[in-house]
């Protein structure tokens, strides 16, 4: 139960913005002149949640989140998350330490420990299992951040930072992504090209494995470099796809491989290692050609995806 919850730390899946403050200004050099005035920020922002308009404070100061990926965005974002799931033991699990878990990393919430942090917002994603919405609404405004027709990781943040009222936070992350790719993009540029195509795999527990998909978590990075993908990957569209072992040859023209390895608790141990070793995949061309590349791979902030840009960096260095 465990691991297949945190699984979905590894597969991932619009706010009013704030509204401008005005100022009314009296005649220059007039010893009459009437003071300056600035109206104030509405305290409040409607928001679209799955369960229909929520109305959020403006600037939340104390946000409470009860799913698996949210957590992410809003430290990548510096916002002021004050409590989530314990993930402290997964991925990055250290910034976990510095808040209070308000469940366990199976998703089993503590609601009395919500009520204790006295949260002014609880996010959540639409769809999140064992999560009792109602007796959330009960605490604070809560916000089941809904399906959207962008589904990629890039999607949700967006949400997340309308939703918490960091869309500048935001543009600000972009900017500097956005940056480093041009960086690596101009540096690597013929490597890029002469490199080939590339995939993105992994596997949980070295039987079986998945791909990640063009608009999914690595490959978009991949794409916004300008990387070739290789047939499988293209098929597979924005999904990420869970495959056999026997399916390991639909790899086989791509030239280089980032293999995914996310480790426990997420993983078995040894689960990559497993799957390298397996015959099938061992005779892969990139395999033979030493272009199987292992790392941690999957992308759910602009934080993570600068991660995987500097690995990809280094990776196009080799050729």
């Amino acid at each position: 139960m465990r691991r297949s919850r945190l699984r979905r730390l590894a597969i991932v899946l619009a706010a009013a913005a704030v509204a401008a403050t005005t100022a009314a200004c009296g005649s220059s050099g007039s010893s009459g002149a009437a003071p300056t005035t600035t109206a104030a920020a509405p305290a409040t922002r409607t928001v679209q949640s799955a369960e229909g308009p929520v109305e959020v404070p403006a600037q939340p100061k104390r946000i409470v989140s009860v799913d698996y990926v949210t957590p992410y965005i809003l430290f990548d974002l510096k916002a002021p998350i004050v409590g989530a799931l314990d993930l402290s033991n997964g991925a990055n699990g250290e910034q976990f330490k510095t808040i209070t878990p308000i469940g366990n990393d199976s998703g089993e919430i503590n609601y009395e420990a919500i009520i204790g942090l006295n949260p002014d917002v609880i996010l959540s994603i639409d769809g999140s299992s064992g999560v009792d919405v109602a007796r959330l609404k009960a605490i604070a405004p809560t916000v089941s951040i809904p399906a959207s027709t962008d589904t990629s990781w890039k999607g949700l943040v967006k949400q997340t930072a309308e939703i918490v009222g960091l869309s500048d936070a935001l543009a600000a992350r972009e900017q500097a992504y956005q940056a480093k790719v041009t960086e690596v993009k101009t540096q690597r540029a013929a490597q890029i090209t002469s490199s080939g195509s590339w995939a993105t795999a992994g596997t949980y527990d070295g039987d079986a494995w998945y791909l990640y998909g063009t608009g999914s978590g690595p490959s978009s990075v991949m794409a916004d470099l300008g990387i070739t993908f290789d047939t499988a990957t293209k098929a597979a569209g924005d999904s990420l796809e869970q495959r056999s072992v026997e399916q390991l040859n639909t790899l086989s023209d791509a030239k280089v491989i980032l293999f995914d390895d996310l480790g426990p608790p997420v993983t078995i141990e040894g689960a990559a290692a497993k799957m390298q070793a397996n015959p099938l995949f061992a005779a892969l061309p990139a395999a033979q050609a030493k272009r199987v590349y292992v790392g941690s791979y999957n992308v759910t902030t602009y934080g993570d995806a600068e991660k995987v840009l500097t690995s990809i960096n280094d990776i196009l260095g080799k050729f």
